[in-house]
C-alpha cells in the first residue's frame, strides 16, 4: 500500500480491531480429560511410498471423496483399532469355516 503525504499505513491487525475482531491465542488451554486425543489433529512430516500417496490422491479425486489425508488417517485408525488388515489373521482365527478347512487339510496330509 502506497502512502501519500499525511496518510498512515493501516495494518491488517488494526483493520481487524476496527472491525471488532480480536486476536485469539494459538494455543487453546484445556483441563485434563476435557479433550480426547482422537479429536486433536497433529501436524507431522513423514515419508510415504509414492505409489501409496498416489493411490490415496486418486481416491480423493473421485466425486464426494474425503481428502487424501483424511482417508490415510481413517485407514490408520482402522488398523490401530484392529478393524483393518493390520492384523491379517485375527479374523481368520474366529472364522469357524476357515478352522474347519484347515483341520480337514491337516487330516488329509496326515493320512497321506
Amino acid at each position: 500500500m502506497k502512502r501519500t503525504n499525511g496518510e498512515r499505513k493501516v495494518t491488517t491487525s488494526k483493520r481487524a480491531r476496527q472491525a471488532g475482531l480480536k486476536r485469539i491465542s494459538r494455543r487453546h488451554v484445556t483441563k485434563p480429560g476435557e479433550v480426547k486425543l482422537s479429536d486433536c489433529k497433529v501436524r507431522v512430516t513423514m515419508y510415504l511410498d509414492a505409489d501409496v500417496l498416489e493411490y490415496f490422491k486418486q481416491r480423493a479425486a473421485q466425486a464426494h471423496a474425503a481428502p487424501y489425508q483424511t482417508q490415510i488417517n481413517s485407514e490408520l485408525r482402522h488398523v490401530m483399532e484392529g478393524k483393518g488388515n493390520g492384523s491379517r489373521y485375527s479374523s481368520l482365527v474366529e472364522d469357524e469355516g476357515f478352522i474347519a478347512a484347515v483341520a480337514e487339510r491337516v487330516r488329509e496330509r496326515r493320512a497321506s
